[in-house]
């Protein structure tokens, strides 16, 4: 909710995580119309930065906008790790392809919303909703952000998240196979390689459970986004997820 001193409102702080700088300049631009009691606080391009400032006290925002597809990182493993470390901020999943293909995964992350970026009246409608403590997600996946739903309130402490650890951790979901329909094939390797990069691990870490080079991790990702003739890591991530 939005606090008030005397008569006078509290702005509503907001920041954003998105690679594409442009995004970031048009959310800025556009929020005093999506939510005219915000501040803008910050918009950065990575992963590391966002965190980094989101668990900092002195940069905190009260919302943060979080795109699902960062290059080399995901939104859901930023909503991992900022809600495993605080209730105090409220996440909202933003992505440019449709909002199924992320919504279980940030749900289960800690996000109180997902919403579509090319839909303004939505996003406008979302940020309110989970500023005043609310979840914000397609019909079919409302329950499962309720049941995710750390409890935010933007002007102060939350309760703890009704999420346990173990569900939100790598590798808790049945690996599906992506090869189906007209799709290329894609090899054992290169399907693992996207299921644990869409649970927001990076290649270091695949590296590390795998025993081999990043390198390698890495190439495995960059032939799956050639067979599935993607535009990039994420719109590969994407496509996989859509199976």
């Amino acid at each position: 909710m939005v606090e008030t001193q005397g008569s006078a409102r509290v702005p509503v702080t907001v920041a954003a995580v998105d690679n594409d700088r442009m995004a970031l300049l048009a959310l800025k631009g556009i929020m005093p119309q999506l939510l005219p009691e915000s501040r803008w606080l910050w918009g950065v391009e990575t992963a590391d930065e966002a965190v980094h400032r989101t668990l900092d006290p002195d940069t905190r925002p009260q919302v943060l906008l979080v795109d699902m597809s960062l290059g080399d990182a995901t939104g859901v493993s930023v909503c991992r790790m900022i809600r495993q470390r605080t209730n105090r901020v409220a996440l909202l999943a933003i992505t440019a392809f449709p909002t199924d293909a992320y919504a279980r995964r940030a749900a289960k992350a800690g996000a109180q919303g997902i919403v579509s970026k090319a839909d303004i009246p939505q996003l406008a409608k979302a940020l309110r909703t989970v500023a005043t403590g609310g979840t914000f997600a397609p019909p079919q996946f409302a329950g499962m952000f309720r049941a995710a739903d750390a409890a935010v309130v933007v002007t102060g402490t939350a309760a703890a998240s009704t999420v346990p650890e173990a569900a939100i951790t790598p590798g808790t979901e049945t690996d599906v196979d992506a090869n189906t329909g007209n799709r290329p094939k894609l090899g054992a390797k290169e399907s693992e390689t996207l299921h644990l990069l869409s649970q927001g691990l990076s290649y270091d870490e695949i590296a590390s459970r795998w025993g081999v080079a990043a390198s390698t991790v890495r190439t495995h990702a960059h032939r799956a986004v050639d067979k599935l003739g993607a535009h990039s890591l994420a719109h590969a991530i994407a496509i996989w997820l859509s199976r």
